[in-house]
């Protein structure tokens, strides 16, 4: 009998192939009423703080855009935050966060263009906000979010697309890149017994690669019960890297933001210090000196690639909650909805 979790993990290419019209048309409406913003506020928290931090990226790639990652409890009295210029996005798979539906209040007081991207469109979120952007994912049953975060990296994807007036590389075929991905992970070896660590899992990404490793990171945490931790390239190595050693393990996630060079001093750092090493890299790129590689065989786009990358960071989640006997679905002091803090 599979777990919710794992049912969720397999949904995830009719989600975003059913999605796909319809959420084009949601973008499109958001992109023409943040027309003349300077830049862009985005408000969330958890998965969805993940989500929003490969929108900062993909964004001031693309379209040149600064995006500011909201500060919630600046907004949780009567707040003098100035957003004059901003096109405001919200992301809450419930819709029901008080802290996010505070941003969204200071937007609307500020007469600011603002969008909401929820799983609820009847939700006080919802209701509140000028554009919906609808996830559509349907309930999520498991406590760790699988298909609405795919779902929020689509929707961010076709926003980036509608602003800048042509799709990205790839959008119109993520649903069938997803489907392949996914067929694949589930019936790949994968090195658990790395990944396993006493010590903690710290997971290193740049770039689009910054936002899977934080993800990723979350996911094993709260399905496996690993003390892991995501951090930007540089921000690890400044300083974390020293920190660990022998019994924690790297997982290093190459996208094009990671140069040879860079992952060649990260994996030299580990080994130095005893940490098992494994890279996630796609095909394209050389092989590095690691304990074990996991090589994901598919010429995507870099924004694509992340979420074939974060994909298989869902699968490696429920294979180590299996491996260490976890409750996959109920994840220990979780709950979908973070209320007051």
């Amino acid at each position: 009998m599979t777990t919710f979790f794992e049912d969720e993990i397999r949904s995830q290419a009719g989600i975003l192939r059913s999605r796909r019209e319809e959420g084009a048309r949601q973008a499109q409406r958001v992109a023409q009423s943040w027309r003349g913003i300077t830049y862009a506020v985005v408000g969330a928290r958890g998965s969805s703080d993940n989500a929003a931090l490969f929108f900062q990226y993909l964004a001031g790639k693309e379209l040149g855009l600064v995006v500011a990652l909201a500060t919630p409890s600046l907004y949780d009295d009567d707040s003098i935050l100035d957003l004059t210029g901003a096109g405001v996005l919200v992301i809450s798979q419930s819709g029901r966060s008080p802290g996010i539906a505070d941003i969204l209040t200071r937007a609307r007081h500020q007469f600011r263009p603002n969008a909401a991207l929820t799983n609820d469109t009847t939700s006080p979120l919802a209701l509140d906000s000028d554009v919906v952007i609808d996830m559509a994912a349907g309930p999520e049953r498991a406590v760790a979010s699988t298909k609405t975060f795919s779902a929020s990296w689509h929707a961010l994807a076709q926003l980036v697309s509608a602003m800048k007036g042509t799709d990205l590389d790839g959008l119109d075929d993520v649903a069938e890149m997803v489907e392949r991905v996914l067929a694949w992970a589930f019936n790949v070896s994968l090195p658990l017994a790395e990944l396993n660590a006493v010590r903690g899992l710290t997971v290193v990404g740049r770039g689009i690669g910054a936002a899977v490793a934080a993800e990723i990171s979350l996911k094993i945490r709260e399905v496996t019960g690993i003390r892991s931790e995501g951090y930007a390239a540089s921000d690890f190595a400044h300083g974390p890297i020293g920190a660990d050693g022998a019994e924690s393990a790297l997982l290093l996630v190459v996208t094009e933001e990671m140069t040879d060079e860079l992952c060649d001093l990260i994996l030299e750092g580990c080994r130095r210090s005893g940490m098992t090493t494994v890279v996630l890299r796609p095909s394209s790129r050389r092989s590095f000196a690691c304990d074990q590689e996991i090589v994901v065989g598919e010429n995507l786009a870099n924004w694509s690639l992340g979420l074939a990358f974060v994909l298989l960071g869902q699968v490696l989640a429920l294979r180590l909650g299996e491996l260490r006997g976890r409750p996959i679905d109920n994840s220990p002091g979780l709950s979908k909805i973070t209320l007051g803090v």
